[in-house]
């Protein structure tokens, strides 16, 4: 049965999203009842933490055995419903993105929060703020990531260990970064509704789990930048902590074009890894069919968290041509729906990935 507690055993990397746009999260299960969660997606009706309602329902003692909480970057799509997951997980630590001058990154925090009764603000300051005060008020501990450095980690039993890794940002992102935050503090005014100018993918904390035997990569919303310095080229050429390929990959960027680079596959991933993603159905939706294609060239074991609908779909592989086809009234509205991809494997067995497609989740290929 798939809604069931893992035995302390079986490792879990469970991916949750929505058809909609309305978020993602990753929830991680290191083994022993020690498990990590990797941002938040909230129900846009009912506005509940996904992961918290998926952690309740498998029997997760979420106060208790929760230990970290990630904010990968700074998307509502990826942070809301997350203050309500930090509310419950009261034993958890809060990881985001260093800043070398923390000091003025909380108070850029705290500027764009005091906003809120004169002028509308991005939610995402609103989630971040509650999350820094539930901490503060806990006083459990931030912690900061930056390229390899570990997060978290765990001893199994006496021959299997855990650990959450971060692959980014590098140190080149963290410095532009608070060259960055010192320039908006300087300019805060009246009229400055957002306190993002570069994007937050740039920042996004790719993961890499070492989880007994076995390797995984979580891309969040890393991108290629045009600075061999940052992003997924530094991850390539810089990174000291990965010790050998990965069996899955959570895909950068709801598969999008800026988040691919051929090396990761070749270099990162084994042959024909277990993949999985969550589309963007807003605007300009994500994956588009082209590189659902190229996806699909790489592993026979894509999965994503909800269908998606090309708007100007071109000549593709049949088995990719039927499921656009299959899902065409659906091209004008996209309608909130969860999908979860659960992938469970013992900690110490050199095994495939049991992989559950639930509720709206399907297998690509």
């Amino acid at each position: 049965m798939p809604f069931n507690l893992p035995k302390s055993n079986i490792t879990e990397i469970t991916l949750i999203g929505t058809g909609g746009g309305y978020g993602e999260s990753i929830v991680i299960h290191l083994g022993n009842n020690e498990w990590v969660i990797v941002d938040s997606c909230q129900n846009p009706n009912t506005k509940e933490s996904l992961p918290l309602l998926y952690l309740n329902k498998i029997g997760v003692n979420v106060e208790k055995d929760v230990k970290l909480v990630i904010c990968t970057h700074w998307h509502d799509d990826h942070l809301l419903g997350l203050s309500q997951l930090l509310q419950v997980a009261k034993n958890a630590n809060f990881c985001f993105t260093e800043a070398t001058d923390r000091k003025k990154f909380l108070q850029l925090v705290g500027l764009d929060y005091a906003k809120l009764s004169r002028e509308p603000s991005n939610s995402s300051t609103t989630e971040f703020s509650k999350c820094l005060e539930i901490i503060n008020e806990r006083h459990n501990r931030i912690v900061l990531a930056i390229e390899n450095k570990t997060l978290f980690g765990a001893d199994i039993s006496p021959n299997i260990r855990s650990e959450v890794i971060a692959l980014s940002p590098s140190d080149q992102t963290i410095l532009n970064f608070n060259a960055e935050i010192s320039s908006l503090i300087t300019e805060f005014g009246e009229s400055r509704k957002k306190i993002i100018i570069r994007t937050p993918n740039e920042k996004s904390i790719a993961i890499f789990l070492k989880l007994g035997v076995h390797r995984a990569i979580l891309g969040s919303d890393l991108e290629v930048s045009s600075d061999p310095n940052e992003g997924w080229t530094n991850v390539l050429d810089n990174s000291i902590v990965i010790d050998r390929k990965s069996s899955l990959f959570k895909i950068s960027h709801h598969g999008s074009e800026n988040g691919y680079h051929l090396r990761i596959w070749n270099e990162l991933l084994e042959d024909n890894p277990v993949s999985k993603l969550t589309p963007w159905n807003k605007n300009n939706r994500l994956p588009t069919a082209e590189m659902l294609q190229l996806y699909s060239n790489h592993t026979d074991k894509l999965y994503m968290t909800a269908p998606i609908v090309s708007l100007k779909p071109k000549k593709r592989d049949k088995s990719i041509e039927k499921i656009i086809t299959s899902l065409n009234c659906k091209i004008h509205e996209v309608k909130y729906a969860q999908g979860i991809i659960q992938c469970r494997n013992d900690l110490q067995a050199n095994t495939e990935w049991v992989v559950e497609t639930l509720e709206g989740a399907l297998k690509v290929n």
